[in-house]
């Protein structure tokens, strides 16, 4: 059996699945096994995998049909046999000591989860620090969910694809199938259970931007999804007097996808789901009001019960007056 499970979603990637599948073979860590799970390609992403099955018995090549991401990984997961899991997505690529400097750090902190820093990693070469204010630490669940989360770096904690993972503490939860977002939706439930995560600064991941990404096209699904999930954070957070906060510093931060999925809207059913969106955020800024906040947030919410997305608009011009506050 394999000491780390490294799961990869593939979908119409034959341009980059083979660098991405050669920077994982070519690790200095080499207990893992490799599952490629095809979801429905149209392409040779597909026959890319098989090949590479033939070649190391490491890799297995799971095809399945079209479900997207969450989907995806799920099944992953569930044919996953390595004591550790970690994900990578089929358009990036790992640094050759990723896997060895993440299961050196997990073990040395009998941690859960153990998250490096990461390069976007452009097209034409350039290269990009995503998180350089990451430090070396050592942190629980509750620390991140309740305060590091909402912090400038707060993708370094979203997103599943720095980390590596014990697989008993993080296997029973499972990514939200029909999201776009469902690292964040994943991230809400892990950081709630009582778990620790070492921290490394190190960039060791390359996050590859190019045009074609499915996250870069702009789709009101997408915004609503990312609103549902800032909005299942902002209700746990109000649960409690201490974080009001924290609720609304992701109240803000959701603001922006709210206005941009009313500039997205093409039908009547999309109305109608920004309608509800805008409903469920006017009930959080009036649960707010009762909160014990500053002068100028309480003033704030005044006038987000009334329109939200003006607001947005109004306050994005002075978006470096008003983090000050945030």
């Amino acid at each position: 059996m394999a000491e780390v499970s490294i799961i990869v979603p593939v979908y119409q990637v034959e341009k980059y699945i083979r660098q991405c599948v050669d920077s994982i073979l070519a690790q200095t860590f080499t207990d893992f096994e490799l599952i490629l799970v095809d979801d429905g390609s149209k392409d040779k992403s597909g026959q890319i995998c098989d090949e590479y099955a033939r070649m190391d018995t490491r890799v297995k090549v799971i095809h399945k049909e079209n479900g997207g991401a969450a989907d995806t990984r799920n099944r992953g997961m569930d044919q996953a046999v390595g004591n550790y899991v970690m994900f990578v997505d089929s358009d990036d690529y790992l640094a050759p000591t990723m896997l060895e400097c993440l299961y050196r750090n997990i073990l040395n902190e009998n941690a859960d989860i153990a998250a490096c820093n990461y390069l976007y990693f452009f097209e034409n070469d350039r290269k990009k620090d995503f998180a350089t204010n990451v430090q070396s630490e050592v942190l629980t669940g509750t620390e991140i969910f309740y305060y590091r989360k909402n912090e400038r770096n707060y993708g370094f904690w979203t997103v599943v694809w720095n980390k590596l993972m014990k697989r008993e503490t993080v296997g029973k939860v499972r990514f939200r199938s029909g999201k776009y977002y469902e690292d964040e939706f994943w991230a809400n439930e892990i950081y709630q259970m009582d778990i620790k995560i070492v921290t490394i600064p190190e960039c060791l991941y390359y996050y590859r931007q190019h045009e074609n990404s499915t996250m870069r096209q702009k789709k009101i699904a997408r915004s609503l999804d990312l609103i549902e999930a800032y909005q299942e954070r902002i209700y746990i957070y109000l649960q409690e007097q201490k974080y009001s906060g924290q609720a609304y510093k992701v109240l803000v931060y959701s603001l922006e996808h709210l206005e941009e999925s009313k500039r997205l809207i093409t039908n009547e059913d999309e109305r109608k789901k920004y309608i509800q969106e805008e409903k469920r955020t006017k009930d959080i800024v009036n649960q707010l009001k009762k909160r014990k906040l500053s002068r100028i947030q309480k003033v704030s919410l005044v006038f987000l019960g009334i329109k939200p997305c003006l607001v947005f608009s109004v306050g994005i011009k002075f978006r470096g007056l008003l983090e000050r506050f945030l």
